[in-house]
């Protein structure tokens, strides 16, 4: 009876796994000055000292200052996990590669290591699979043991010790990747205790 319902409590904490998979993971803030600092840098490198160029820089400064005067706006926008490797492979989202950043801490090969996100919900219906099969067999609590123990402890580390300050956007890390990281600890904490009642 009790091995019954941590099976269910662990098939619980697999589906807000998965649910959070496609609910915000981070949130990202910049100031709009500074991205017209960004762009007017980008038509330089990019278009040289073109006339074209100079035109467009001349207009971002413009409407830079002008925004100046009026008071900063802030462009506030969501990334959720299931959007991370398509927004990185086209590389068309800062708030994406930063938080790609924050969990891989290498920048190196970023398109690659973003489709490992991928395996958090694919992990979680394997955990789902070894607790049922996990009532015939401790083996396959063991394994729902380690892939929950290396997910959590890896993944909490990664955002407990994270360095935001040097990120090109501010990034807030919202409660979609908190509730992959802390369901994948339940799933540990709830496999222990259920190879601990084994062996009763």
């Amino acid at each position: 009876m009790k091995k019954m319902a941590i099976m269910i409590l662990v098939v619980i904490c697999s589906v807000v796994i998965i649910a959070s998979f496609f609910a915000p993971w981070a949130r990202a803030k910049v100031a709009v000055t500074k991205v017209a600092a960004g762009l007017t840098t980008a038509a330089s490198n990019e278009l040289g000292n073109t006339p074209f160029a100079g035109n467009i820089i001349n207009k971002l400064n413009t409407a830079a200052k002008t925004i100046s005067s009026l008071g900063d706006i802030e462009i506030k926008t969501q990334v959720r996990g299931c959007d991370i490797p398509t927004l990185i492979n086209k590389k068309s989202s800062r708030i994406a590669l930063s938080l790609a950043q924050i969990l891989f801490k290498d920048a190196k090969d970023l398109d690659k290591k973003s489709l490992l996100v991928y395996l958090l919900p694919i992990l979680a219906i394997v955990c789902i699979i070894l607790a049922v099969l996990g009532l015939k067999n401790k083996l396959f609590v063991i394994g729902m043991l380690i892939i929950s123990g290396v997910i959590s402890i890896a993944g909490l580390s990664n955002l407990m010790t994270m360095n935001l300050t040097g990120l090109p956007v501010e990034v807030t890390i919202m409660n979609g990747l908190w509730q992959t990281m802390y369901g994948y600890l339940l799933i540990f904490v709830l496999s222990i205790a259920w190879l601990v009642i084994d062996r009763k």
